[in-house]
């Protein structure tokens, strides 16, 4: 593995252990930029310049202007620790987020352990691949004729909690 690609994951964890502890939204949705735009790195790093550009130019780009818009538009500030009287409640959100981690990670580790998994490529082999175009061609393909509908509708759904957050937001103001 190259030192490059190491140093990004340290940076990219790093940024990661900031926005999980950082008291104001602000600085959380930046560590996450951060986050994004070091795992556009890595996968540029490895040769996956679609999937690097995609990460930047719609999650680092779209979806950090969404969030950050959000937590301006709402006025977010920096809010008192709610598990300061419930300490029972925070033991059992770290609980559960341990144990959800562990049961996907024991998932991704079995599935990947299993030898028939060369089997099951799926319609597109790297002939096929290339055969139509190349990678880019083929996911735009598949993005915007067989799965324009799903798309769409993360699009609306993005759109109804944003919508959902200010309306909320807009009561506690009032």
């Amino acid at each position: 593995m190259s030192p490059v690609i190491i140093i990004l994951c340290l940076i990219s964890a790093c940024l990661a252990f900031t926005m999980l502890f950082a008291k104001s939204p602000i600085t959380s949705a930046l560590c996450l930029l951060g986050v994004l735009i070091m795992t556009a790195g890595i996968y540029g790093m490895i040769g996956e310049h679609m999937i690097a550009t995609i990460q930047l130019v719609v999650y680092a780009g779209a979806i950090m202007v969404l969030f950050i818009f959000s937590i301006m538009l709402l006025n977010l500030g920096e809010s008192e620790n709610e598990f300061k009287d419930k300490p029972g409640i925070f033991v059992l959100g770290i609980i559960l987020g341990l144990s959800v981690f562990g049961l996907l990670a024991y998932a991704i580790v079995h599935y990947f352990n299993q030898p028939t998994i060369a089997k099951k490529m799926g319609q597109f082999t790297p002939e096929l691949i290339s055969q139509l175009g190349g990678n880019s061609k083929v996911l735009s393909h598949a993005l915007f004729s067989q799965f324009y509908v799903s798309f769409e509708v993360i699009s609306l759904a993005l759109l109804v909690a944003v919508v959902g957050a200010v309306v909320l937001a807009k009561r506690k103001i009032d």
